[in-house]
């Protein structure tokens, strides 16, 4: 675990704390009437925004604020991300228009407007800028001098560089329009071109608001919002699985992103109403139990979270630390986490040991992607096999084969036969899981006592949790101000860190960290013996052996360049590889090439069987192809707001 975690806790808490803050100094008497959006995307995977705002104002006001922010990367997203995919505003771009309350434009002689990114100051002699200041956000500030009529309509034109996220299998538009506003918005409509993009290949989500409708057709995707609460966010995400953008390198991400934001969004759509927090706090109270709360956990963190010291400290460890299998490694590795390359790696290790016969299937010499096919040994006893290895077999050779064998092709197409077939694929991929954990869990890997240590650590988060019971009680009962309102929510943020803190301890038994230090070096060893000259290149079994774990380790095609200079390539079909050699003869034949059909199939497979399940759920309950807005967050990049005075 990170050392820094406590720190981490406390330093989201205030970033939380400090948003609020903002909503709450929203000033209640201006009040927007609707707010309409027209975007357009380009093939570059930027954005033209055209907004047009209709607000009410009460007598005396003459200044307004539209601060767009432009930043893509969350800290807060679960979701992969990259600091170096940015966007840009562009200041030549904008265009700003004030109309009357009939309808008529203001001449440019009765009102100022001023821009963050010229230097400008607001009427006061400040600098205009967003709120609160942050980099990646430009703020536009106006003064009609005669003060704000009654009803007041902004329009605001604008472009953003590079709002469009690349992927190898999809493309992405994930952004927060707005996040603050005075007062609401009474109504809002949202409408996103994307020119030359069909119905059928694009996917739309709504997040942050309570109310709300995502409506899709071709070339277009339409949001309308009933209600906009001053708590709520504008924001949303459009998949566009459609190759129409030629984005920047920066915007592009070398990555297949599409599975896992859809399984994000699915389990979001579930969800119809989001999370309100209860609970009001006194703000001295609250800052104590929030300095108590720091202090507990760097004590919960020395004692319980801090790995032990291994013995081991060499930089490279040039064996396999262990014999156990692949998975049971990689639930070591990744903290009880099985992952997608164990499949892979299990079904590699079960060819390398001949359980499993791996063939060029009859395929011409010349075929660029020779259709393997994988034969069960019926010579090898199948009992000598972990629960996981025996239903690996299964999984592929009795359900998607014919019992005795199966082609790549076959595990490729399989779960796009019907809906039934993706779930039965996805069962087996579940229960491979399971049995893998399994697996892992029989050796001595974590600490078997913290599970009971947790409970008594839990007990901590009672003391902020009715803190802030009964500061909301006791404001209500003698009914102060809402000023308990903010060190309330603080306290119970505190105490929601804490026991989410508690939750993801895990901790290597002595053994386990050993175990697991030796198997980091080792990682780090095969990153880097191309580079040692001292290192004697074993045979080609010892590599197959090797690169069953380097592919759980996810490094398998880094060995692999390593061994296109090191391993000549004849010596592999000399020492008959049980999968290294084979495609030898094969057109484009590259180390590894057996490892990258299977990986691909297997990849392939999962990412068809979940296109399968999205297709039908899609037609069942309309996720991601319009319907109501969702719960939570898509964590999208831009945000700011509106603001008045």
């Amino acid at each position: 675990m990170n050392k820094a975690k406590p720190a981490i806790i406390i330093f989201a808490t205030f970033i939380v704390l400090f948003i609020l803050m903002s909503l709450f100094a929203a000033n209640g008497e201006i009040k927007v009437k609707s707010y309409d959006a027209e975007i357009t995307l380009d093939n570059n995977g930027d954005m033209f925004i055209s907004e047009t705002w209709v607000v009410d104002w009460p007598t005396g006001k003459h200044v307004s604020f539209r601060d767009i922010a432009y930043q893509k990367y969350n800290p807060d997203n679960p979701l992969y991300q990259e600091e170096t995919n940015v966007a840009l505003f562009d200041n030549d771009s904008v265009n700003v228009a004030v109309f009357g309350k009939d309808g008529l434009a203001l001449p440019k002689s009765q009102y100022k407007v001023g821009f963050s990114f010229k230097g400008d100051v607001d009427e006061l002699g400040q600098p205009v800028e967003c709120y609160p200041s942050r980099s990646n956000c430009e703020s536009i500030f106006i003064y009609v001098d005669d003060g704000m009529q009654s009803t007041m309509t902004f329009k605001y034109d604008y472009k953003i560089i590079g709002a469009v996220t690349k992927y190898q299998d999809t493309n992405e538009l994930n952004w927060v329009l707005l996040e603050y506003f005075e007062s609401g918005v009474d109504d809002a409509m949202v409408t996103v071109n994307i020119p030359g993009v069909a119905k059928k290949d694009l996917q739309a989500w709504g997040h942050g608001l309570s109310k709300g409708k995502v409506i899709i057709s071709d070339e277009k995707v339409v949001l309308d919002i009933d209600r906009i609460k001053p708590s709520e966010a504008l924001e949303f995400r459009i998949l566009i699985n459609d190759d129409v953008f030629n984005v920047k390198p920066i915007n592009f991400i070398d990555r297949a992103q599409y599975d896992e934001i859809v399984d994000y969004e699915v389990e979001w759509a579930k969800k119809t109403n989001l999370s309100i927090f209860l609970s009001f706090v006194v703000w001295v109270l609250a800052a104590a139990i929030l300095i108590a709360t720091v202090f507990v956990g760097v004590r919960v963190y020395i004692k319980y979270d801090k790995e032990y010291e291994p013995q081991f400290q060499g930089k490279y460890f040039r064996e396999l630390p262990a014999e156990y299998s692949p998975a049971e490694m990689s639930y070591l590795y990744y903290f009880k986490k099985i992952q997608n390359e164990d499949v892979t790696a299990t079904l590699l290790d079960l060819v390398r040991r001949k359980y499993l016969i791996l063939d060029n299937n009859t395929s011409d010499i010349n075929d660029k992607n020779p259709a393997f096919k994988i034969t069960k040994n019926l010579a090898m006893n199948e009992d000598d096999l972990l629960p996981h290895e025996k239903h690996l077999i299964s999984w592929f050779i009795d359900i998607v084969g014919d019992g005795k064998e199966v082609s790549l092709d076959q595990i490729e197409k399989y779960p796009k036969r019907s809906y039934q077939a993706a779930m039965k694929f996805e069962k087996a991929g579940s229960t491979f899981i399971t049995l893998a954990k399994q697996a892992g869990s029989r050796h001595d890997f974590f600490e078997k006592t913290l599970a009971s240590a947790k409970g008594k650590l839990y007990s901590w988060c009672f003391v902020p949790f009715v803190f802030t019971f009964l500061a909301f009680i006791s404001g209500s009962m003698l009914a102060v101000p809402i000023d308990n309102t903010l060190p309330a929510l603080m306290s119970a943020l505190v105490g929601v860190a804490y026991v989410i803190y508690v939750a993801t301890i895990k901790k290597r038994s002595v053994n386990g960290n050993e175990d697991y230090t030796k198997w980091k070096a080792f990682r780090q060893f095969l990153l880097d013996f191309g580079r040692m000259e001292d290192y004697p290149i074993p045979g080609v079994v010892v590599w197959e052996h090797y690169l069953v774990y380097a592919t759980s380790l996810k490094v398998a095609d880094k060995v692999m360049e390593q061994l296109e200079v090191k391993l000549p390539a004849e010596m592999i079909e000399s020492e008959q590889a049980t999968y290294m050699g084979i495609g030898y003869r094969y057109y484009g034949f590259r180390l590894g090439y057996a490892l990258g059909r299977i990986n691909q199939s297997v990849s392939t497979a999962r990412a068809n069987g979940r296109a399968t399940i999205a297709a039908h759920q899609a037609q069942v309950s309309g996720s991601g192809r319009g319907g109501g807005f969702g719960g939570g967050r898509s964590f999208g990049g831009g945000g700011g707001g509106f603001r008045g005075r």
